[in-house]
């Protein structure tokens, strides 16, 4: 629990210090906060189990006019037939580029999009790292006050690198809902 606890503040600490950088270089820009909640089904878990992202926080910000950076908390509870612990924890980090281009890079990110993703976990249960690459089409909703919701899909491929020097690629599917707020 205690590396758990680390990599949590070591995350916290580069996102902040990501951001400061950020708002020391440029005027003022939205920032999205929100969260992504999520499940994750393997197909090697028994029946009945599966992983519930239970810190799903979501960061993201225009870097320029088309493209933006979003970054994603993984931190999933198993909830295993034997016993429920702490599965899985990491950092999924996404590159929306949105079709339409903004008239200036503080407006806030609507619309479609393409994002390719790259997501760096470890699941200590199955005492594996996890390399994920895949690409994300998806839709960018903006309401009344800046309430926002993403739609996406994901495809493609997760790399697992085992313990035991073991190594193989999985396919990877996904369905993308965040909810948040551009502050």
């Amino acid at each position: 629990m205690e590396r758990i606890t680390q990599q949590i503040i070591f995350t916290a600490t580069v996102l902040f210090l990501f951001e400061s950088l950020l708002l020391a270089q440029e005027e003022r820009r939205f920032n999205f906060i929100g969260i992504n909640p999520s499940a994750t089904i393997e197909p090697f878990y028994e029946k009945g189990e599966l992983d519930i992202n239970v810190f799903p926080v979501v960061y993201q910000r225009s870097l320029t006019k088309r493209f933006d950076i979003r970054l994603t908390s993984i931190l999933n509870l198993g909830l295993r037939n034997d016993g429920n612990e702490i599965s899985h924890f990491g950092i999924e980090t996404g590159f929306p580029i949105f079709f339409r281009q903004k008239k200036n890079k503080e407006e806030i990110s609507k619309d479609f999009f393409i994002a390719p993703i790259l997501s760096l976990t470890r699941n200590r249960v199955e005492q594996h790292n996890n390399f994920g690459l895949w690409i994300e089409p998806g839709y960018n909703l903006l309401f009344d006050n800046n309430f926002a919701m993403t739609f996406g899909l994901q495809l493609g491929g997760t790399y697992f690198a085992y313990d035991n020097g073991r190594t193989k690629w999985g396919n990877h599917f996904g369905i993308k809902i965040i909810i948040g707020k551009w502050l």
